[in-house]
């Protein structure tokens, strides 16, 4: 299984730190500028250890702080669309990891190519649900919602109640998927594994049969370097108008409470 949605082709998830360094990089959000897609431009050539060290304020300032930055301006937000939001700001819970497990990997590079934010539901395993994300690599930031399957242990949303939905509820999930997907214009695609392989379709299933074998679906926005309020403060209510407008999927694919329905309309008067 692959991990988070990666890549900026419109063709088609922090080390470890003890909280003492955490609480020396400033939740001041300013924006994703020229430093924090170099830090990544670099580390794909300099991908080891000793780098890595020698870059470490570059990175703890330009991404970690970064990030920290914006989830502390989201999170009047993110309470508000759902109290049940994790917010605490930890490593594998908000933050991804850069870090990478090589134990069983043939390739060796100790970090990723990436950093994420996450909003999901704290009281569920942050891979059994779906999300709301922000990514950042040496190419772009992305912005969107994202749900995959469960490959082991228990299963999740995806599996559980996802797929029942669309099934039994498809007329509204197609008339969210007019207005917010089609309308609003977002990227989407989606993975399936087939022969062995996991294969990525671009667009949105066409037969309902994808929708209950599908094992991952990505609704996003791709933000190219320059792309223009990038690198200002007001980045932060971007994202928020992002994550007000795909709340609908995260509730539509996840929440289980008998009021789902009326949670959506909710959402989408907001």
């Amino acid at each position: 299984m692959p991990g988070p949605p990666r890549g900026c082709h419109r063709s088609i998830k922090k080390p470890s730190s003890s909280s003492a360094l955490e609480k020396t990089v400033p939740n001041v959000f300013s924006g994703f500028a020229a430093d924090s897609f170099l830090f990544f431009q670099e580390l794909a050539h300099h991908n080891q250890k000793a780098w890595f060290d020698d870059n470490r304020a570059r990175y703890d300032q330009h991404v970690v702080g970064a990030f920290r930055g914006l989830l502390e301006a989201l999170t009047p937000t993110l309470v508000k669309l759902n109290p049940h939001f994790e917010v605490g700001g930890k490593t594998n819970g908000n933050f991804s990891r850069i870090n990478r497990d090589i134990r069983f990997s043939k390739d060796k590079s100790p970090y990723k190519p990436n950093y994420y934010l996450y909003a999901y539901d704290g009281r569920k395993e942050r891979g059994h649900t779906g999300r709301l994300y922000v990514g950042l690599s040496a190419e772009c930031v992305t912005v969107g919602f994202s749900i995959y399957g469960s490959w082991k242990g228990s299963k999740g949303t995806l599996e559980t109640l996802f797929r029942r939905r669309v099934e039994a509820n498809h007329e509204l999930f197609d008339s969210l998927l007019a207005r917010i997907v089609r309308a609003r214009k977002y990227e989407t695609y989606w993975h399936r594994e087939e022969k062995d392989e996991w294969t990525q379709h671009p667009g949105l299933p066409r037969r309902p049969e994808d929708w209950q074998t599908l094992h991952a679906w990505v609704v996003r926005k791709v933000f190219l370097p320059n792309s223009r309020g990038l690198a200002a403060p007001a980045f932060a209510q971007t994202v928020e108008r992002i994550f007000t407008q795909l709340y609908p999927l995260v509730v539509f694919t996840s929440v289980a409470t008998p009021k789902w329905e009326a949670e959506i309309r909710k959402a989408l008067k907001r």
